[in-house]
């Protein structure tokens, strides 16, 4: 049998998340998804069409609230080496960093 890299199930969080994210808060009609080896890092990066002018931002939840979390996890899996930019075209691009 394979083994899997130790870093997949966080690999695959993150993903879910971001890809979560461009669904419900940017409305997205379509995602791109890459992810790439660089030194010392996996780089995954989520794309939208950037519909909304909203900027994914963590933000804090109440007590009660099932949802609001997931950009926390992402900053604390990638050590905060994550960040959010816009193509030329005014697409939405989500870059995390996650260590090797």
């Amino acid at each position: 049998m394979g083994r899997e890299h130790p870093a997949l199930p966080d690999l695959q969080l993150i993903a879910s998340e971001l890809v979560t994210n461009a669904l419900l808060h940017a409305h997205a009609t379509w995602i791109r998804m890459s992810l790439l080896p660089t030194p010392g890092y996996w780089e995954l990066t989520v794309t939208d069409p950037g519909l909304t002018d909203s900027t994914p931002m963590p933000r804090c939840p109440g007590v009660d609230e099932k949802h609001g979390r997931g950009l926390w996890v992402i900053d604390d899996l990638t050590l905060g080496h994550w960040d959010t930019s816009r193509s030329p075209a005014g697409d939405r691009i989500v870059r995390a960093f996650l260590p090797r």
